[in-house]
């Protein structure tokens, strides 16, 4: 899979599509512009803790 394109979806957000050359499955996910913003954020701040 490779990603061939980035297009706008909505405020903070991206929709990115991958396609195989092999076997032409498309994918499409949202995504975050901004990733610092986002939900692993949370989960850095939560349980992550270094070994002791």
């Amino acid at each position: 899979m490779s990603l061939s394109r980035i297009m706008p979806a909505r405020a903070d957000f991206d929709l990115r599509t991958f396609e195989c050359p092999k076997c032409n499955h498309v994918e499409k996910a949202v995504a975050t512009t901004d990733p610092i913003n986002s939900y692993t954020l949370g989960w850095f701040l939560g349980e992550l803790k270094p070994p002791i």
